[in-house]
């Protein structure tokens, strides 16, 4: 599959109520998230790339509003 590596995503979730919106890309092998002014890139192995985006997006969402983040689960509610 060709990727188109300048195109961003959006890419939306919701916590507690609480809608939050970021964009990620696919590079190679590398999902790269962005939200308000962080950008994480981990690599996505076996996992779909939209599927760690949105794990990664939920995560940096949680640290930064950190009122609104789920205690059972930290950053990595579905």
């Amino acid at each position: 599959m060709i990727e188109d590596y300048e195109a961003t995503r959006p890419l939306a979730i919701e916590l507690d109520g609480t809608k939050y919106a970021g964009t990620f890309r696919v590079m190679s092998s590398t999902v790269l998230v962005y939200y308000k002014d962080q950008i994480k890139y981990p690599q996505y192995g076996l996992d779909r790339p939209e599927v760690v985006a949105r794990w990664l997006i939920t995560d940096l969402c949680c640290k930064i509003e950190s009122k609104n983040c789920p205690k059972s689960s930290p950053g990595f509610k579905t």
